[in-house]
């Protein structure tokens, strides 16, 4: 069942490299994926490979699949540890898996995007006391681990415990003055944010020259309406890039076989997953998925060639189930 989410080596192009896998067998996709620009002018692509609870060899190979059939963004986390848990990952991440994966590949730098994170502050390595000192650690482990010069985009994973009030909000600051020195080292192409509400993203607004963050990844997925609690609407007001996580719903199976995404599916010779994920995009919003086999990556990638009608938009829009909200750290 579908589940939410050297330098001296050889560089491949895009197109040599589809050549080649497709010559193994693999099936790899032919459009290019589809980009987002964000507010500093960085593309990124709107679909991405995630790497949750993914152990490192599972890493790799998710990975190593993803490449095969077209995905040219990977998502991964300080804290996605090693052994597939979630915790303090005292193994460290699954990180080094990912990289062996790119580094096998043997893609050009230019030619994947990669989106990591560092803890929010208090938690998972990440003290409140050396909150800025410990996150410029912490992303630069990321580095370390993948083997890589820079990554595309860093996130904050989220706010610290209890939400973003006054206490809180000063060490938000802290931590993303660390990684706006990580950007401004050309460590890191854009930085954000994850499970960030409104009042966590105004926390860094009271800084005129504070980076605005180029991403806010949370979960989104239909059921939870269009807008949910207004998360949207802020950030494209404020020109910050929404990209989902969880797009299927956590543990329910009505997101891939339910009533309404199997109707709709059967309208378009999709399948029920496949209009999840559509009905994300076509809301302007980036996919973060999750699979590790190659039909289901496959089936991933194919969400731009067609559209969902007006009618299924409104539809979807309106239904309530499975419910859920945006972040599991503040809720305004």
């Amino acid at each position: 069942m579908r589940k939410d989410g050297d330098a001296d080596a050889p560089k491949l192009g895009l197109a040599m490299l589809h050549f080649a896998l497709s010559s193994a067998g693999f099936s790899v996709s032919g459009d290019p994926t589809p980009t987002i620009t964000l507010n500093n002018g960085v593309k990124m692509p709107a679909v991405a490979a995630g790497t949750w609870q993914y152990n490192t060899s599972t890493a790799t190979s998710s990975v190593t699949q993803a490449i095969a059939v077209g995905f040219t963004h990977i998502d991964t986390a300080h804290d996605y540890c090693s052994d597939g848990s979630t915790g303090s990952c005292s193994g460290g991440s699954n990180q080094p898996g990912i990289g062996k994966a790119l580094q096998a590949a043997g893609l050009a730098r230019s030619d994947y995007f990669i989106t990591t994170k560092v803890p929010g502050c208090g938690m998972q390595g990440i003290s409140k006391f050396n909150c800025g000192e410990d996150s410029a650690k912490a992303a630069q482990t990321n580095l370390d681990e993948l083997g890589l010069p820079y990554v595309d985009l860093v996130l904050i994973h989220f706010p610290p415990m209890g939400g973003c009030g006054k206490e809180n909000c000063k060490l938000i600051k802290k931590q993303w003055a660390a990684l706006t020195d990580f950007y401004q080292a050309n460590k890191t192409r854009a930085i954000g944010v994850s499970n960030f509400c409104p009042s966590c993203l105004e926390c860094l607004a009271e800084d005129a020259s504070a980076v605005v963050p180029a991403v806010n990844q949370f979960k989104y997925h239909i059921g939870m309406g269009a807008d949910p609690e207004g998360l949207l609407s802020y950030c494209k007001q404020h020109g910050i890039a929404a990209q989902a996580y969880s797009p299927l719903g956590d543990d329910s199976s009505e997101l891939i076989t339910g009533k309404f995404v199997t109707a709709a599916g059967k309208a378009h010779g999709k399948s029920g997953a496949q209009v999840s994920l559509r009905w994300i995009y076509q809301h302007g919003v980036a996919v973060t998925t999750k699979a590790d086999t190659k039909a289901y990556l496959q089936e991933d990638l194919d969400l731009f060639s067609w559209s969902l009608t007006d009618a299924e938009m409104t539809e979807a829009d309106g239904l309530t189930s499975p419910a859920g909200t945006p972040s599991f750290m503040c809720t305004a």
